[in-house]
């Protein structure tokens, strides 16, 4: 059986780790492959992509990505309360959370948080 590997661009008040029964609504770009190089590098690259354009990104589990900047909030009107707008950035084989094994070469996807 061909893996399906998706990687998935949101847009939404959580980071994409949270997996809330309606996450799949937040999702703003879907690619899908049945080549995992061809996924993996598509990831790497809008990876690189956010990490330039916003201030902020913290990563769970090597694939799961948060960016934001901390100006961007949206206004919750059934919690009475300003939240933070996030991007997420991830990539799924056949439906779950990929592991970056430890020994494959990418650019730099370490953590930066300005605090």
């Amino acid at each position: 059986m061909v893996q399906q590997w998706e990687v998935i661009l949101m847009k939404g008040e959580s980071e994409p780790w949270w997996f809330f029964p309606e996450w799949r609504n937040d999702i703003i770009e879907m690619y899908t492959y049945s080549d995992s190089k061809a996924a993996i590098q598509q990831y790497v690259s809008l990876f690189q992509h956010l990490k330039e354009e916003f201030q902020c990104v913290k990563v769970k589990k090597t694939s799961l990505a948060a960016f934001w900047n901390k100006e961007d909030i949206s206004y919750c009107e059934q919690c009475d309360d300003d939240l933070q707008l996030y991007y997420g950035l991830l990539i799924l084989a056949d439906g779950e959370p990929y592991q970056f094994p430890e020994d494959l070469e990418k650019p730099d996807m370490k953590r930066r948080e300005i605090k």
